[in-house]
């Protein structure tokens, strides 16, 4: 038998209590005390029947102890010059201070369930987030200016949040120093100096040689197809000390997505979305197969009036339907991504792969990947072995994500 949790409307059984995600400071799992519960240790169980990989939850899961806890949003740093660059130009008045505002101070409880047959890992992993974030930098129309905008990619305040949720784990690679103190913030350095526009003065990379980090990152909008976490790691950078540095890499794969959405009209210098669905309503991604078939279709030509041409010879004049481009709720507006199945779980980059399901009250998310990809950028999952780690949660952000740190990994013989 299959059980949807989370999910507001759960009858609660006799015989076995699940977890369930509240808003209060009720505790988020009540549990059967056969089983128990932790804050910092997931215990891996070793099942003797895997649960089938879909996204449900299989019975086979209340065998296994959950994590629960909560990932809570920091303070990052200051943001020192902009970053919404675009938008706010170089007016830092315009953006706040601290790079992960407003979302500093948010928290999000979550459970963290493992389980493993020998062969491959599986996670549930499921938190409190009672909105399906899609909205991600999407296109609308500005009739003072004529001109086509995106919304902010780094919310400037708290009703400026067009983003997707994400997620985000963490994992050493061998042996990194400090991890198993550290974990993810050992990877993180702040005060980085000389940013340029729309660098960041924290970013993410080793001090040391010939050390790695795992890092499975899950974007909701842009592995939609791929089903799959965007698998990387953390290596050290040359430019380390400053804004440029960036030790975050890609794993050996498909990349699951374009997300540079700008297209620039070479004989009027103005700009626009890229890629559009005519007619369509309230849609966050286009597909590269939608615009192969012409179901979708790409940006040619932006007139001085915002009209746009499309690839099919037509064209969009938003003057005509001011409404349906407005900011934030034009039903009408353009996504900023295009979205392909990468891999889909065939490469490295795509060989942690995710069902995962919104039930109205948080994220449903069964993970599985194998214990040793034979990669040597992912971390080996060894039974009879312990292994730290750090999770991230990011509700609505780009940057500004919980953190949940100085975690255990025990995987059972």
């Amino acid at each position: 038998m299959k059980t949807l949790k989370l999910s507001l409307i759960i009858a609660v059984v006799a015989a076995l209590t699940f977890v369930k995600c509240t808003h209060d400071d009720t505790p988020i799992v009540g549990g059967d005390p056969g089983v128990g519960e932790s804050a910092e240790e997931l215990l891996v169980k070793r099942f003797s029947v895997a649960p089938t990989f879909d996204g449900d939850i299989d019975d086979v899961w209340a065998e296994a102890r959950p994590l629960v806890n909560k990932a809570t949003v920091s303070p990052a740093g200051d943001r020192v010059i902009t970053l919404n660059t675009i938008n706010s130009g170089t007016d830092t008045s315009l953006e706040p201070t601290d790079l992960f505002d407003p979302y500093t101070g948010e928290s999000y409880k979550y459970s963290l369930r493992g389980g493993h047959d020998g062969t491959d890992l599986y996670l549930l992993f499921e938190w409190e987030d009672d909105t399906d974030s899609r909205d991600r930098e999407s296109w609308y129309f500005d009739p003072v200016t004529s001109t086509w905008k995106q919304h902010n990619k780094y919310a400037n305040h708290k009703n400026d949040k067009y983003y997707e949720d994400k997620f985000a784990m963490m994992f050493p690679i061998g042996t990194v120093t400090g991890f198993d103190a550290g974990t993810c913030t050992v990877t993180c350095h702040g005060n980085l100096t000389d940013p340029q526009p729309g660098q960041k003065t924290t970013r993410h990379y080793l001090q040391n040689n010939n050390e790695l980090a795992d890092l499975w990152h899950w974007k909701r909008n842009r592995n939609v197809l791929s089903q799959s976490v965007d698998d990387g790691y953390v290596a050290p950078d040359a430019n380390a000390g400053k804004a440029s540095a960036n030790g975050r890499k890609s794993d050996e794969g498909t990349k699951m997505y374009d997300d540079k959405p700008i297209f620039t009209d070479g004989v009027t210098g103005m700009k626009g979305p890229k890629w559009v669905k005519k007619g369509q309503e309230n849609y966050y991604w286009i597909t590269d197969a939608e615009l192969a078939s012409g179901a979708a279709q790409t940006v040619t030509g932006v007139a001085v009036d915002g009209t746009l041409s499309l690839s099919d010879g037509t064209t969009i004049n938003p003057n005509n339907d001011l409404a349906a481009y407005a900011a934030g709720s034009g039903s009408k507006r353009f996504p900023s991504i295009t979205i392909n199945p990468g891999g889909a779980g065939s490469d490295f980059r795509s060989d942690t792969q995710v069902r995962a399901k919104h039930v109205g009250s948080g994220w449903q998310i069964e993970i599985k990947r194998k214990l040793n990809t034979g990669d040597p950028n992912d971390a080996v999952f060894a039974p009879g072995t312990s292994i730290p780690f750090g999770l991230a949660i990011f509700n609505n952000a780009a940057i500004g994500h919980g953190m949940s740190n100085f975690l255990t990994m025990t995987i059972e013989q």
